[in-house]
């Protein structure tokens, strides 16, 4: 497995990340049958910190679901509308079985119109040395509703985009001071390689 690669933003970085912008990080491929959505799963090496070793990996072990309303997914662009959310399941159009960890949104292109969109979704963890847990948010912008994009997958089986990510790693136990490194620690990753982000999770 070749891990996909992202650079951290100077944008929102706090406690020891400060300084480590535009420094590279190794993301590696989620798998559905591995990497189940909507339950724990064994922790999986998901990013590491290749120019800065002194830092544990961040260890995946949940995805949840997506938030948005299953009823309002479908490849209709005609139907789009600000505001609207979708999560992909076995029931909707495109389906997903097992369920979606994409919350997609539409928002107004800023001119009356609709839609630009977005999907967002999460994933949790420790970090490799058992010290710390860890959340992230990732986000990638579309300059057509979802509806548009639903319907890209739902004929290709795979949609492209560029990601970002915030990602904050909080020290849960009292540190010693060599664990003192990701102490409120706010992390912004610009990735680019986001890639058949349905199509992998299915798998």
């Amino acid at each position: 497995m070749v891990a996909d690669q992202a650079t951290i933003s100077s944008l929102g970085l706090s406690g020891s990340f400060v300084g480590m912008d535009n420094q590279t990080v190794a993301i590696h491929d989620l798998s559905r049958t591995a990497q189940p959505v909507g339950s724990s799963f064994t922790n999986f090496d998901f990013i590491d910190f290749p120019v800065a070793s002194g830092y544990p990996s961040l260890l995946a072990n949940f995805i949840p679901f997506g938030s948005g309303n299953p009823a309002n997914c479908s490849t209709n662009t005609a139907s789009a509308l600000a505001g609207q959310t979708c999560t992909l399941t076995a029931a909707t159009t495109p389906s997903v079985p097992g369920g979606s960890p994409f919350t997609f949104l539409n928002t107004s292109n800023g001119t009356g119109g609709c839609c630009n969109s977005s999907a967002t979704w999460d994933i949790s963890g420790v970090t490799a040395d058992g010290l710390s847990a860890w959340n992230a948010i990732f986000t990638s912008e579309f300059t057509t509703s979802y509806q548009s994009v639903l319907g890209t997958f739902s004929s290709v089986g795979a949609v492209s985009d560029g990601f970002s990510g915030a990602v904050t790693v909080t020290i849960t136990p009292i540190p010693e001071p060599a664990t003192m490194a990701l102490m409120g620690a706010g992390l912004v990753l610009m990735g680019a390689g986001f890639r058949r982000f349905e199509k992998k999770r299915r798998k």
